[in-house]
């Protein structure tokens, strides 16, 4: 195995998503993600430090994302949430295939179904720190961030879930109508 090969990180959660989806995430080794992404184990832990950080390895750039939106925006906080909402759409849109089977393996397997709540806490954290931070008490705070991240994960459901469904962009569009917002 040659040891430079480019693009390791995302070879590595290709061929995680792959074996995942194909043998089932318990029976999945970090050897054999290792071996069908190409690379050596000690690549693997390099990059993740167990499988399941293969799934969630991204969460501190996506998180930094929304944070960043929210405090770039001029907004009212509802609609800075909006705002960060489609930052994190554009951010997923290319990526939908990919999205797609990750959503699979997490809604198959507890622990990772669990960890995703735990992501979305984290992501809800962050955001009522950067709101309260822009002037709103945090009840309101609260109350926003969990309404905003409501509609993304209506969203986000319809979106992984659908053969051919319209843009991430445009089902939180049509989460936040349907809402009443």
């Amino acid at each position: 195995m040659s040891r430079w090969k480019p693009a390791s990180r995302a070879r590595l959660q290709a061929a995680a998503l792959d074996l995942f989806l194909e043998h089932g995430y318990s029976n999945t080794t970090t050897a054999a993600i290792a071996e069908r992404a190409g690379v050596t184990d000690r690549t693997f832990y390099r990059h993740f430090t167990d499988k399941s950080e293969v799934l969630f390895g991204d969460e501190a750039r996506i998180e930094q994302l929304l944070v960043a939106a929210v405090e770039a925006s001029t907004a009212a906080t509802a609609d800075a949430l909006l705002e960060a909402l489609h930052a994190l759409a554009r951010d997923f849109q290319p990526r939908r295939a990919e999205l797609v089977r990750r959503a699979t393996v997490v809604a198959s397997v507890p622990d990772l179904a669990e960890r995703e709540l735990w992501k979305l806490r984290t992501w809800s954290q962050a955001l009522a720190r950067t709101i309260v931070e822009r002037g709103e008490d945090e009840f309101t705070a609260r109350v926003q961030v969990e309404v905003a991240l409501a509609l993304f994960r209506s969203a986000y459901y319809r979106w992984t879930q659908e053969t051919d469904p319209p843009s991430l962009d445009d089902l939180i569009q049509h989460a936040h109508a349907a809402a009443g917002l």
